[in-house]
């Protein structure tokens, strides 16, 4: 394997040279250049971008943190995550950055493994794809020096020093999808979520006690397993028992949404019988049966948002700053007009 030595003995210059001409070096005559690129060329020579980033602390690689999962499933059969990642790409893509994914079953796995990036010196700039209260990943990212990060969802710990994130203003997106059921006459409402220490569901059902209680309605939440399908039947059976008349539901997402509407059907019960409105607009609201209403939070433009604003950082003299995308409600058939 060539080594800089080689191409600056085949180029005729000092390793010294040939290691600035790389760089493209002021110092250095374009014919030098150009010279130490066709010896490069000839002896296939590839330079060792990670021991140089390690030296010089810089990357052109972003780290994408995905959220910790109780489950074995995919991240890739959310396509709320695809989406956000496919925004990020797309803008790294443009200025000839690389991204690597970090994920972990566990707090701990998924600490060990950004751990990993961050020493080898291959990630400089990362962008956490979630917002959890007392998140030890986050607390050891925050830590480090000459770390950029974005957080994908505000981030708890605001105050903290070149913390920049990009989100929705979920309070009022929960507001609104409830505000919206109500003028379609629904009273009896209910929350669906899977973990409150996700500050994202907890705006959106912040949001959503809001608007039930302008109303004079009161509100309730269902937590729900991402795997326990049979713990989840008896969840919502007990839900149903307990609080009879119940006529919609507000997801936190589609996913749930989706889940729900399958808990209903296993139960014997028609999904129609109860409106049901998720977030984020994704694509299997069309496949939905039937087709689901939802908050459209615009994930490709988050993780477009996000990239950008990693890439600006450094102009930024490490001052926090905040993103807010825009959200609508998508009308769909899950949430008919309630007859009264």
């Amino acid at each position: 394997m060539a080594t800089i030595k080689d191409v600056a003995k085949l180029a005729g210059v000092s390793a010294s040279t040939a290691s600035r001409a790389l760089h493209d070096s002021s110092m250095i005559s374009e014919a030098t250049k150009e010279r130490v690129r066709q010896a490069m060329a000839e002896l296939d020579y590839s330079p060792n971008y990670s021991a140089q980033n390690l030296v010089n602390r810089q990357s052109n690689t972003i780290g994408i943190v995905l959220p910790v999962r109780e489950s074995q499933e995919s991240l890739g059969n959310n396509p709320f995550f695809m989406q956000i990642i496919q925004g990020i790409s797309s803008v790294c893509s443009e200025n000839n950055y690389m991204v690597s994914l970090a994920s972990g079953r566990t707090d701990e796995e998924l600490k060990k493994n950004i751990e990993t990036l961050i020493r080898s010196g291959n990630i400089r700039r990362i962008i956490f794809l979630y917002s959890k209260k007392g998140d030890p990943v986050f607390q050891y990212v925050k830590k480090q020096k000459n770390i950029a990060c974005v957080v994908v969802g505000e981030a708890y710990e605001k105050s903290a020093v070149g913390i920049q994130y990009v989100d929705n203003n979920n309070i009022q997106a929960g507001k609104d999808a409830a505000d919206f059921l109500i003028n379609k006459g629904y009273r009896k409402i209910i929350f669906a979520s899977t973990d409150m220490d996700e500050l994202v569901q907890a705006q959106r059902y912040q949001g959503y006690c809001q608007s039930l209680a302008e109303h004079s309605l009161e509100g309730k939440n269902l937590t729900l397993s991402r795997i326990d399908s049979q713990g989840n039947t008896q969840h919502l059976q007990a839900l149903l028992a307990e609080h009879p008349g119940i006529q919609a539901f507000v997801a936190c997402d589609d996913i749930m949404a989706i889940r729900l509407q399958r808990l209903f059907k296993e139960m014997g019960v028609s999904a129609d019988d109860y409106a049901i409105l998720g977030f984020n607009n994704s694509w299997v609201t069309e496949i939905a049966s039937p087709a689901l209403t939802s908050v459209d939070i615009f994930p490709y433009e988050l993780g477009e948002k996000a990239a950008g604003q990693l890439l600006q950082t450094a102009k930024q003299d490490g001052r926090s700053a905040a993103v807010i995308i825009p959200h609508r409600i998508i009308e769909r058939e899950s949430t008919p007009k309630l007859e009264q």
